[in-house]
């Protein structure tokens, strides 16, 4: 995983309000706040630590609102960071869309994650489309926070498109390995 990614995770959560700041400082490991606070953004960083952030993440949180977090996360990081000139890029050369971004999402995927499975994005039809993230590690599939945490990032890409739309979540077959985000859009907000 991306240092800079969860870096940036910290940064968001301290910009946050508290009793929900508090909660999740309280609850994250001094030793898993260091790691992370101390290496350097480009550098590559054990995923166990995004699986952690995420557990805490949902323990200090509650489910909704770190769904909310996760959106309003990855809106923001699609709009700047890693992620922004590759959104830049690619707006400027085939528009953005829906479809678009699922085309593209295995390249964010693999700017972030290393060893970690992979993930293909499908269009299925007008307004309809997937992500299939597959050969995930155990540590992922074994952690529902972390999977569930996929759902907000998807709600967070359809918010930078201003796109209505609604994300279903898939984890039956999680034993394999497989996560799958099925997306259904309609129109621009």
């Amino acid at each position: 995983m991306r240092a800079r990614h969860l870096r940036d995770w910290l940064t968001r959560v301290a910009g946050e309000e508290d009793p929900w700041r508090a909660r999740f400082f309280a609850a994250l490991p001094e030793s898993t706040r260091t790691a992370i606070e101390s290496s350097a953004g480009g550098s590559w960083l054990p995923m166990r630590l995004h699986i952690e952030l995420a557990d805490v993440m949902e323990s200090a949180y509650g489910p909704a609102r770190a769904h909310q977090h996760y959106r309003r996360s990855f809106d923001a990081a699609l709009r700047g960071g890693i992620f922004g000139p590759l959104v830049r890029t690619g707006t400027r050369l085939f528009g953005t869309t829906p479809a678009t971004f699922l085309r593209w999402a295995h390249l964010g995927w693999e700017s972030s994650f290393r060893h970690c499975g992979k993930l293909v994005g499908e269009v299925q039809g007008p307004g309809q489309g997937r992500l299939v993230y597959s050969e995930l590690p155990a540590m992922c599939t074994s952690s529902e926070a972390w999977l569930d945490s996929a759902q907000g990032s998807a709600y967070g890409c359809l918010d930078v498109l201003e796109i209505v739309g609604v994300v279903r979540v898939d984890k039956s077959r999680r034993e394999e390995g497989r996560l799958e985000l099925t997306i259904e859009w309609t129109a621009r907000t």
